[in-house]
């Protein structure tokens, strides 16, 4: 080395003019190192960029759902693309599809992570949507029981008690004439459904929107554009945004919100501990405190830790907050675009229910209704995008895939494939509904908004009665006439679909 320096003093060559150089193919090679892998098992695919692989796409201003359409067209059901330096395969073939997430689920047991779950808030890493591999096994047995048909049953006044409150704001809006924000307070109704549910708390979140609850409920979703600049360094750069996370603490979702569903999980947990009357609830967190390991006991492989305890209740306000919310902002705005089905709903309701208190065995009668809800999830899936990641190097399709490799199925584009659906931007609930003209039997692997196999959503029943309870007590006392904006744009940057404009509803009183 001091033979080169001197060489090179010598010859008088600045040894910045090495060094630069030298630098910038190392880190393009290191930009473009893992982007071997589909050429060489023959995977057909777009070309990738040095560090974001395909992400730009994905990311870009026609959203992955436009990507996924133009990737289909020029490669097939099969192909490979890079989230930044990590292969994914793309699949929107359903037959595969069935092999990836049941018979090889063991394979593909894991959703996928690009960046290592740098971003990934350390309150909510073992929260079951998130765990992984044996902890995710564990964690699920636990927490499946307390979705169980029974449990329903016995949440069912819970759940109405918190509908009929929508439905009489709702009935108020309509009286005064003024609009009202979809997204908003269906949003605090399924906020309530969880405290109440989850952990035996009413706190009419429709009456009060700025309860630390709701407020903070609400703010998990919404995200600054910061989130997608840190998104993009965490998987280019996944290095440098360690050592930036070390320090700052930076994550997926806001601090102030994990602060606050942390502390308040942790002061449920220990009120209950220390309550001197010990008071029997029958919620969520009380299953989850039944669970809960002793230290040094003989049975901790089968029960959970303090931090897993809190990571499943602050998981219980994500996903019962979005998937409810979310799933009745686009059905009540297809009902304001199709009068008929508005109509067919209403009459059902009337004929199933009548002015009598819905219980949950009623609800499973309201088959057109459920109809109507499955079209939505059809056109508008909680997640527009499931993701698997194989733990080891398994073969499939003829391909040997290394571990770690990723799996993309593009669930928005698969319920909207002409091939799969005849006019498949249509909302028709009547797709849904044996014996009627427009019913034609499908692939259940092309229809999969609460996902399949053992990942299946584990509180889909319940998320099912929630919205028909809030249609029954909201449509008895009134009638949508119009939603604005006239036409939805949609982001899908975290896979989770949202407005662009906030959906505001108008309605009249039926009585």
């Amino acid at each position: 080395m001091n033979l080169s320096l001197a060489y090179l003093e010598a010859v008088d060559i600045p040894l910045w003019s090495i060094l630069i150089p030298l630098s910038i193919y190392l880190l393009y090679l290191y930009g473009t190192s893992p982007f071997k892998l589909w050429k060489k098992l023959g995977v057909p695919g777009p070309a990738p960029v040095p560090f974001f692989g395909n992400t730009m796409d994905l990311y870009g201003p026609d959203s992955s759902k436009a990507a996924y359409a133009k990737w289909h067209s020029h490669y097939g059901r099969v192909y490979g693309i890079y989230f930044f330096r990590h292969p994914a395969l793309v699949v929107t073939d359903p037959e595969l599809m069935k092999q990836i997430l049941v018979r090889d689920f063991n394979s593909f047991r894991d959703r996928m992570s690009y960046d290592g779950n740098i971003l990934l808030n350390r309150e909510v890493a073992s929260g079951v949507f998130f765990a992984k591999g044996d902890v995710w096994k564990r964690i699920r047995g636990i927490v499946s029981p307390s979705f169980s048909i029974a449990k329903i049953r016995a949440m069912t006044g819970m759940v109405n008690r918190s509908a009929e409150r929508l439905g009489e704001h709702v009935l108020n809006f309509a009286k005064d004439g003024i609009p009202w924000g979809a997204k908003l307070f269906y949003g605090a109704y399924a906020l309530d459904v969880v405290t109440g549910t989850g952990f035996s708390i009413d706190v009419d979140s429709v009456s009060n929107l700025d309860e630390p609850f709701t407020r903070h409920g609400r703010s998990l979703f919404i995200y600054k554009n910061s989130v997608k600049f840190l998104a993009f360094l965490a998987g280019s750069l996944p290095a440098v945004m360690s050592i930036i996370n070390k320090y700052l603490k930076v994550g997926f979702f806001k601090t102030e919100d994990m602060d606050f569903f942390d502390e308040s999980i942790k002061y449920m947990v220990k009120e209950r501990k220390e309550d001197s009357s010990k008071l029997k609830y029958n919620d969520f967190l009380q299953h989850l405190i039944s669970a809960e390991a002793e230290t040094g006991g003989d049975d901790v492989g089968s029960k959970l830790s303090p931090e897993e305890i809190v990571a499943q209740g602050i998981m219980l306000f994500i996903a019962g907050y979005e998937t409810a919310s979310s799933t009745l902002q686009f059905l009540t705005y297809e009902l304001t675009k199709h009068p008929d089905v508005l109509s067919k709903i209403t009459a059902e309701i009337e004929e199933v229910i009548g002015t009598q208190e819905p219980t949950y065995d009623l609800c499973l009668n309201l088959k057109f209704t459920e109809a109507a809800i499955n079209e939505t999830l059809r056109l508008y899936p909680p997640l527009s995008v499931l993701t698997r990641q194989c733990s080891q190097p398994t073969t499939l399709n003829g391909w040997d895939l290394p571990a770690n490799t990723a799996v993309v199925m593009p669930l928005y584009n698969i319920q909207r494939d002409p091939e799969f659906w005849k006019d498949p931007d249509t909302f028709n609930p009547d797709r849904f509904v044996e014996g009627s003209t427009s019913y034609e039997p499908y692939n259940p692997f092309t229809y999969i908004p609460f996902g399949v196999g053992p990942r299946l959503c584990v509180g889909m029943k319940l998320g099912m009665l929630e919205m028909k309870l809030s249609l029954i007590h909201i449509l008895r006392r009134v009638s949508f006439t119009k939603a604005t904006p006239e036409k939805l744009h949609i982001n899908d940057f975290t896979s989770i679909l949202q407005p662009s404009m906030p959906i505001m509803i108008h309605a009249t009183p039926r009585c």
